[in-house]
């Protein structure tokens, strides 16, 4: 067989490449070398294809595995929140609980997203798993917001309903005035100084020695502070909303009329004045002006409703 020697020169350089051919390439005419120059390109065409394929792929797999590392961990922030959400509807149910009022429904917590979806969105949506998981996510995103909002709103009522109630709790009387042992109860009784049997005793007697201080139990307004031949230094505070209590056989007064008083501040000191047999004080509760007794406005272990 035949062949042709080429040389090939390469420009600025002594170096030289030499190529045999078979001489019958030479021999097909135009049309041969066009087919061979074009099956040659398309040799080179599909190296070339095939190695940016293959660059390509391997970059839209890295990013594909970079894109599923931040949706889990997205993913992982979105289900934090939405037990965080869980907590706090939890606390408001608490809430409701304590305050007597009517629980939260849940279920109206759990808001429905989406609507319609257009064939198009919900065919990429069947054949793209990333499209579908950041779909879900999304639609967990509002789910969850709405529920937060829903948390928010009822804890600014919350917030709102205590404090109307905290304005009315500070003058509701509920702690002791004084401190000392119970020397009479509420109810008939002998009178300690005149004998009488059966008589009312309006309120309760709480004994110590002299200039025990004696507190306000509640919040209100001083309307007597004034002596008075049966219980000496007397006091009368209104609390509002009929309300009143009374402080009898004081050894001194440390407030006077329309005074404003606040829940433990000092009233005066226990004392023996007025017709009494002893230092104690005298301690009323008067609701819509009925004597009442005061044992129900005295919680146990110094608490208060506020």
């Amino acid at each position: 067989m035949n062949f042709v020697k080429t040389s090939i020169h390469f420009q600025k350089s002594s170096r030289m490449l030499t190529v045999k051919v078979p001489a019958f390439l030479f021999r097909g005419g135009l049309f041969v070398r066009i087919v061979m120059i074009t099956g040659f390109i398309l040799f080179l065409v599909q190296i070339l294809s095939t190695s940016v394929y293959d660059g390509v792929l391997k970059h839209a797999f890295a990013s594909r595995q970079k894109l599923n590392k931040e949706l889990t961990q997205i993913q992982s922030t979105v289900d934090y929140i939405s037990n965080t959400s869980k907590d706090f509807f939890k606390a408001e149910k608490m809430l409701h609980a304590k305050l007597g009022l009517p629980l939260p429904d849940e279920a109206s917590r759990d808001l429905a997203t989406g609507g319609h979806i257009e064939p198009e969105v919900q065919l990429l949506r069947n054949t793209s798993p990333v499209f579908e998981r950041t779909a879900k996510m999304h639609e967990d995103v509002w789910r969850i917001y709405g529920k937060i909002q829903n948390n928010e709103e009822s804890f600014d009522a919350l917030t709102k309903y205590i404090d109307q109630s905290r304005s009315v709790w500070r003058y509701i009387p509920s702690v002791s005035p004084t401190a000392g042992r119970y020397a009479s109860a509420f109810g008939p009784r002998i009178h300690p100084v005149t004998g009488e049997i059966g008589k009312m005793h309006q309120g309760i007697d709480i004994a110590n020695d002299r200039w025990t201080p004696v507190y306000s139990p509640a919040d209100g307004v001083v309307e007597i502070s004034q002596l008075s031949s049966s219980f000496g230094n007397f006091i009368v505070l209104n609390h509002g909303n009929g309300l009143k209590t009374r402080y009898g056989h004081l050894q001194m007064s440390a407030v006077t009329p329309g005074q404003f008083v606040h829940r433990y501040q000092i009233l005066g000191y226990m004392g023996n004045t007025g017709r009494s047999v002893g230092p104690h004080l005298h301690y009323e509760v008067w609701r819509n002006g009925v004597p009442v007794n005061p044992l129900p406005y005295i919680l146990p272990n110094d608490y208060e409703v506020d």
